[in-house]
């Protein structure tokens, strides 16, 4: 009985005494604040410091399986809000989680909610988002992000089509 009291004090030590890793799972951690800076980099429009948190070599997957560079990914979000006179993330509901993964990669999910205002006829759009980033040395080295545009595309084609039915009127007269 004294061995095996003894063998179970042993285990018990000898497991208190490993070096644990770090957490697979928590929702504060210094990747976790770089997302937080990129959306609020994109909600105030800075782009350079938006840019900064990628790799030079990182890839984006918005809404495709085709990567886009950081540049291309910037392109087409500036494409998009240029049809804006408003947008941002909205704090409800925001939420960030970081995962180390079983191949000990470290990615972070950040799920929240865009609201942006059309400027040709001042429709709110709401669209919820996910995206998820796998960081290397403190640097997004390749990010997907999710996300419906099609209200916003039809949106965008109403306006197209208002603005051409109203220059043909213009030329009819």
């Amino acid at each position: 009985m004294k061995k095996l009291s003894l063998s179970v004090i042993t285990i018990m030590l000898f497991m208190a005494c490993q070096q644990k890793g770090p957490e697979r799972y928590t929702n504060s951690a210094p990747e976790i604040n770089v997302v937080k800076a990129l959306i609020k980099d994109y909600n105030e429009g800075n782009w350079t410091s938006w840019a900064s948190h990628y790799a030079d070599t990182a890839k984006q997957y918005h809404n495709t399986l085709q990567a886009s560079t950081t540049a291309e990914a910037l392109e087409g979000l500036k494409a998009n809000l240029a049809a804006t006179s408003s947008y941002s993330f909205i704090d409800k509901d925001m939420f960030y989680e970081r995962v180390i993964d079983d191949d000990n990669e470290t990615w972070v999910n950040f799920w929240a909610t865009w609201e942006g205002t059309l400027s040709g006829n001042n429709q709110k759009l709401v669209i919820p988002v996910h995206l998820t980033a796998q960081f290397v040395n403190g640097k997004i080295v390749k990010e997907y992000a999710y996300y419906n545009l099609s209200e916003f595309v039809l949106a965008i084609q109403d306006i197209e089509a208002a603005k051409m039915a109203e220059e043909s009127e213009v030329e009819e007269n």
